[in-house]
């Protein structure tokens, strides 16, 4: 198997490590808070990213899996959260836009939630791998989007 990257996949892990450049300004102060990295969030939504392993037949850009990992890998250079938020956005909503069992009303609701903005990525993250005694997390409206707010730090 061949691994070495085609032209556009350099482009996808040169712009991905741009972002990590950027995010990894605020790692420690989230780290230290134990807080969510919630700007690093909206800008991977402002730049596409959420969008990036969702087929095309759904309005996504299609991008493979290994493409995904090629993403995924240089964005933990800059934030390990982000990433792991990342992929965890991938891993719950591709799975069911991609099933035959989900209804195309409801593949259609799951995209207006999901990936033109970054509140699932909030509420997933929040949401796994806490063993935090309680959790503040809420997600309401606000403007016409979701907005999640809290933590799911240390309890």
């Amino acid at each position: 198997m061949d691994f070495q990257l085609t032209s556009e996949q350099k482009r996808l892990q040169h712009k991905c490590r741009e972002l990590a450049a950027d995010f990894a300004s605020r790692s420690g102060l989230h780290d230290r808070d134990a807080s969510h990295p919630v700007e690093n969030y909206d800008r991977l939504c402002k730049e596409g990213f959420l969008a990036l392993s969702l087929s095309k037949e759904w309005g996504g850009l299609g991008a493979s899996f290994f493409d995904h990992t090629i993403a995924y890998e240089a964005l933990g250079e800059g934030c390990p959260s982000t990433a792991l938020a990342f992929n965890m956005h991938a891993s719950v909503v591709m799975p069911l836009l991609e099933s035959a069992e989900v209804a195309a009303k409801t593949k259609r609701h799951i995209l207006r939630a999901s990936w033109r903005s970054a509140s699932t990525m909030r509420m997933i993250r929040a949401s796994g791998g806490s063993r935090s005694k309680t959790r503040t997390t809420r997600s309401r409206k606000r403007g016409g989007a979701s907005c999640s707010t809290g933590r799911s730090g240390p309890g």
